[in-house]
């Protein structure tokens, strides 16, 4: 009986270790392309952030991919 918990709770704890990585890696992708955009448009002198709003969409799209990629193997 022992057994049986022990093994649920490891199944648990795999689980939550899988998605929470799944998370930073999201905010990882995000945050890296939202960076590269931002540093693009600094080097441009743009007055508006365009390039920082199209890589960090970018980066939600890639994040999306990877995260419902990984949740369903």
């Amino acid at each position: 009986m022992e057994n049986k918990k022990e093994e649920n709770s490891g199944r648990k704890i795999n689980a939550a270790a899988k998605y929470s990585a799944i998370g930073f890696q999201m905010i990882a992708t995000i945050g890296l392309l939202t960076l590269i955009g931002y540093k693009i448009d600094q080097h441009r002198n743009s007055k508006t952030n365009l390039i920082t709003a199209l890589f960090a969409l970018v980066g939600v799209g890639i994040a999306l991919y990877q995260a419902i990629r990984q949740a369903t193997r």
